[in-house]
């Protein structure tokens, strides 16, 4: 794998993880459910993408 593909899909991974990430905060106001957007949660979900999301879900609901 290039280096040109690989920052395409981290690219593709950050965005769509955080439009979803938008959305889930956006819908959590009703439900007292928010995710932070800080370097940590961005990192997380940019390598990851949507299992990386998840992820964050999953500790949330955790603590």
């Amino acid at each position: 794998m290039n280096a040109v593909r690989l920052v395409k899909k981290l690219l593709i991974n950050t965005v769509l993880g955080a439009v979803l990430l938008s959305v889930i905060n956006f819908f959590g106001i009703y439900f007292n459910f928010y995710i932070a957007l800080n370097i940590y949660s961005a990192l997380i979900i940019g390598i990851l993408g949507v299992p990386g999301l998840i992820l964050l879900i999953f500790l949330k609901f955790m603590v």
